[in-house]
């Protein structure tokens, strides 16, 4: 029996749907932009540090920033956190855009910019006081919580900085008689308390021991299904480890960025193929 030409035509327009469709589930899978960085330049005074930096920050991923020292990594982290405004020689250009709305604009509320983006430096820094107070100190500022609201909040904080075993029963305790590694996984559920959406990490590792370490880097991979994450790190097996997207800075400019699995297989400028391989410093 003839086959009917017709019938073995595709329908009209089932090949734009098709298109559409695929399109659509791409989409679908792309992550959505976090914090939009377009043409960020920052001078300390005269002195560049930053030349016309733009990359997206993906939500509910860990992007890393690398490069050799004095590249502008912890610059860049600070500038999104409105630390410059602290300093009158310290001037930043272009926009950082939030949900949107650019955070670098006039008008905008530092205080309640760094609850949403928090921020964790590389020198751990508890404040003088207890262990429980650290953690409960941004609550207790910007929120109205019962105390066993604000009990709950302490601990669920220090469980997801994998702390808690180690200090529930010495919460009243001066948090400056912890380790560097306890500190420092204590200024991180300091911030985590407050559930920022955006939390910077700034060198959290660099002092720490490798059990240390290894419990920061699984709290944050934990921390994406909440919060997107921004990681400074000299250590590139960490960004590798880590790092669903990586940036690589050299001399205040950015040189390359995509998925890391691709930044540190296949790079596609020598820079960076020479920096991951161990032969730029």
């Amino acid at each position: 029996m003839r086959q009917d030409i017709k019938s073995s035509l595709p329908l009209p327009g089932l090949a734009v749907r098709r298109a559409d469709e695929q399109a659509g589930d791409r989409q679908a899978l792309a992550p959505s932009v976090k914090l939009d960085i377009r043409h960020v330049s920052f001078r300390y005074g005269d002195q560049p540090a930053l030349a016309d930096v733009s990359l997206p920050i993906y939500a509910n991923r860990v992007t890393a920033l690398i490069g050799p020292s004095g590249c502008g990594k912890s610059t860049l982290l600070r500038v999104l956190n409105r630390m410059p405004d602290l300093y009158e020689d310290q001037h930043v250009e272009g926009k950082v855009m939030l949900d949107g709305i650019d955070i670098l604009g006039r008008g905008i509320d530092v205080l309640t910019l760094r609850r949403r983006v928090g921020m964790v430096t590389q020198k751990p820094s508890p404040f003088p006081m207890s262990i429980y107070g650290n953690v409960a100190i941004g609550m207790r500022l910007n929120e109205e919580l019962t105390p066993t609201e604000l009990d709950a909040r302490v601990e669920d904080a220090l469980r997801r900085a994998a702390l808690w075993e180690e200090v529930r029963d010495i919460l009243k305790d001066d948090a400056q008689s912890l380790s560097g590694g306890q500190q420092q996984r204590l200024c991180l559920a300091r911030t985590m308390a407050v559930r920022p959406e955006v939390i910077l990490l700034d060198e959290p590792c660099s002092a720490l021991d490798p059990i240390s370490t290894a419990k920061i880097e699984a709290t944050i991979e934990a921390l994406k299904a909440d919060s997107t994450i921004v990681i400074v790190t000299h250590n590139l097996q960490q960004a590798a480890r880590i790092a669903d997207y990586t940036a690589f800075l050299y001399l205040g400019s950015l040189i390359e960025f995509g998925p890391t699995e691709k930044l540190f297989e296949n790079p596609d400028d020598e820079r960076t193929t020479r920096y991951v391989t161990g032969r730029m410093g």
